[in-house]
C-alpha cells in the first residue's frame, strides 16, 4: 500500500510539473508572438472633423436640444453626472449568493466594482466608461491597457437596482467579456482601432463618446471653415443633410445600429451617412423572416415586417398612382418628390389614426388633404411636425 501511494503521489507530481511547464510555455510563446501594436484609424481622416461643439455657434438651439437625447448620451467617461446607480452603503451591492457579492464603490474620484467572497475583497476593476443614456439601463466598461472589457454588474433604471450584466453567468462575476469596435461604433462616433488576434485595441484619446452631430451629418470641418468665412451664405455647404438622402439611405443610417447583430464586411467606423450599408455589413438573420426579431435589438427588422411599412412602401412607389397624380404637374414635381411627400402624408394619417395603419388609404387625391408645401416640408425633414399636423 505504501509503495502504491508513493507511486500515485509521484504521478500527481509529474502531472503538475508538466502542466506548469505547458502553462509557462504558453505565456512565453504568447510574449514572443505579440507584435508591437500601432493604432490606426478605420474611418475618415481626423482633420475632416470639427466636433459637435463647433455646431453651437450657428445651431445653438438644435445643439442644446440634441445634447439631452439618448443618442448623444449613449456613452460617456464614468462620472457622477452619468452614473445612475447609487454607490451609497445599502444601495450599492449585487449578491450572486450568500458567499459572493459585488459592491459598487467610490474611491477618491474614481468608481469601482469590487468582488467580495466571504466578506474579503477578491478583485476590483474601475468603472471607466458608462454605456447607456440611463433611460432604461446602463452597463460599464474597464480598460486593460488599450483593450476594453465589460464589467459584471449593470444598472436597470426602471427597477432602480443593480443587476447582472446581460448574458453573464448567474452564479459568479465575470470580467473577461471583450468589447469590440462594433460596440463603440453604435455607442460612439469615432475611434482609432487596431485588431490583433480577435481583440480590438483603441487609442483612448481618439474616442468620441455618444452619437454626435457628425455621426449623421458627416465630417464638418470644411463646412465650419466655409461658413465662418462666409457668414452671409445661408445655403448649407460641405455638409450632409437628411433631405438629400434617399429613403433607403435614411433607413440604412438607422439600420447600422438598430437592425440586430450584423456580419461585418469592413472595419468599424468605415460606414458613413449616405453609404450603402450592405457594402459594410450584412444582417445575421433573414430579412424576410420575423422569427428572430426582437424589439430591443432589431427595431429596423420589426418596422420592415409591419403592415404599415409594407402598405406605405407599396402605395408610395406605385407607378400608376404617380402617373395619375396632379402633384407631378407642379413645376417642382418628380417621382422622387412625390414618393417622399406621399410617405410624409401617410405618416400624418398614421398619427391621426392613432397607429391604425389599416385606416391609411393612399390615392391620387389623398396627397392634397394637406397642402403640397407642407407635405414637401415634412418630406424634406421639417423639424416642426406640430406645425404641419
Amino acid at each position: 500500500m505504501a509503495i502504491h501511494a508513493g507511486f500515485i503521489k509521484k504521478q500527481y507530481a509529474v502531472t503538475a510539473l508538466l502542466l506548469a511547464l505547458v502553462y509557462a510555455g504558453v505565456l512565453l510563446c504568447s510574449g514572443f508572438s505579440k507584435a508591437p501594436r500601432k493604432l490606426v484609424s478605420e474611418n475618415a481622416s481626423d482633420s475632416l472633423y470639427a466636433g459637435s461643439a463647433s455646431c453651437m455657434k450657428c445651431h445653438k438651439a438644435i445643439y442644446d436640444s440634441f445634447a439631452g437625447t439618448a443618442h448623444y448620451l449613449t456613452s460617456r467617461p464614468a462620472a457622477p453626472a452619468f452614473i445612475k446607480g447609487s454607490v451609497e452603503k445599502g444601495q450599492n451591492q449585487f449578491s450572486f449568493n450568500q458567499f459572493i457579492n459585488v459592491k459598487m464603490e467610490k474611491k477618491d474620484s474614481s468608481f469601482f466594482q469590487t468582488v467580495y467572497i466571504n466578506g474579503e475583497a477578491s478583485r476590483s476593476e474601475s468603472m471607466d466608461i458608462v454605456v447607456g443614456s440611463g433611460r432604461k439601463g446602463q452597463t460599464f466598461l474597464y480598460w486593460k491597457e488599450n483593450a476594453l472589457f465589460q464589467l459584471p454588474i449593470s444598472y436597470y433604471v426602471p427597477a432602480k437596482s443593480w443587476c447582472n450584466s446581460p448574458g453573464f453567468p448567474a452564479d459568479m462575476p465575470r470580467f473577461t467579456r471583450n468589447v469590440s469596435g462594433r460596440c463603440l461604433e453604435c455607442h460612439g462616433s469615432r475611434a482609432f482601432i487596431e485588431t490583433y488576434e480577435r481583440t480590438d485595441y483603441f487609442d483612448k484619446n481618439s474616442i468620441v463618446y455618444g452619437v454626435d452631430c457628425e455621426r449623421c451629418h458627416g465630417p464638418s470641418a470644411n463646412h465650419v471653415v466655409f461658413h465662418n468665412a462666409n457668414p452671409e451664405e445661408k445655403t448649407a455647404s460641405y455638409i450632409l443633410q437628411k433631405k438629400n438622402l434617399g429613403r433607403q439611405q435614411n433607413l440604412d443610417l438607422c439600420a447600422l445600429c438598430h437592425s440586430g447583430i450584423r456580419n461585418a464586411i469592413k472595419p468599424p467606423f468605415s460606414y458613413q451617412a449616405g453609404d450603402k450599408l450592405a457594402e459594410f455589413s450584412l444582417p445575421r438573420y433573414s430579412e424576410d423572416s420575423t422569427a428572430t426579431l426582437d424589439v430591443h435589438g432589431n427595431q429596423y427588422g420589426l418596422m420592415r415586417a409591419s403592415k404599415c411599412f409594407k402598405i406605405l412602401l407599396k402605395n408610395c412607389t406605385k407607378p400608376s398612382l404617380i402617373a395619375r397624380s396632379r402633384f407631378l404637374r407642379k413645376p417642382i414635381g418628380s417621382a422622387l418628390i412625390f414618393s417622399k411627400a406621399c410617405m410624409a402624408l401617410a405618416m400624418i394619417l398614421l398619427i391621426r389614426s392613432k397607429g391604425n395603419c389599416m385606416m391609411i388609404r393612399i390615392t391620387s387625391t389623398t396627397i392634397f388633404t394637406i397642402s403640397i408645401t407642407k407635405a414637401i416640408s415634412l418630406a424634406m425633414g421639417s423639424p416642426n411636425l406640430s406645425s404641419i399636423l
